[in-house]
């Protein structure tokens, strides 16, 4: 009997940033919203279940319905874990839909704060947190039903 391979390609609607700082998430999530003009607030917890353990990352986020923005800031790195293997360095994960800007201008922008010390670009589907970034969604969509 001959093998099929079900070829699937994922396709990414968003941008995921990296974010390193030394402050809280509130914090980060206020020089954010000054930044850009956001609203970020505290949305909820994720919990991510692994092998190993189980770890809980705070998510703050901002919907605008009129522009199709949607940005979430996570917490990636907690002391039982990180979200994002690929990204364990960095403390926070900060996913924009729908382009809201070229990413040079949210990495400019992001570098300026004297809050942050690192900021870079990467693949949503290198990082370890493509399924977390999806589970973002499906939790807010079950919450609406």
């Amino acid at each position: 009997m001959p093998k099929f391979q079900l070829d699937w390609e994922v396709e990414c609607d968003f941008e995921l940033f990296g974010v390193g700082s030394h402050v809280g998430s509130h914090r980060l999530a206020w020089e954010l919203n000054k930044i850009f003009g956001w609203q970020l607030a505290y949305e909820r917890q994720l919990t991510i279940t692994t092998k190993k353990s189980t770890s809980v990352h705070i998510v703050h986020r901002y919907k605008d319905e009129e522009d199709g923005l949607d940005v979430a800031l996570i917490l990636n790195r907690v002391p039982e874990g990180v979200l994002a293997d690929g990204m364990a360095q960095l403390d926070y994960l900060l996913r924009v839909r729908f382009g809201f800007m070229g990413e040079k201008d949210i990495i400019h922008k992001i570098r300026e704060s004297n809050v942050v010390t690192l900021v870079t670009y990467t693949d949503p589907e290198k990082s370890g947190a493509l399924e977390a970034m999806f589970e973002l969604d499906i939790e807010l969509d079950k919450k609406k039903k």
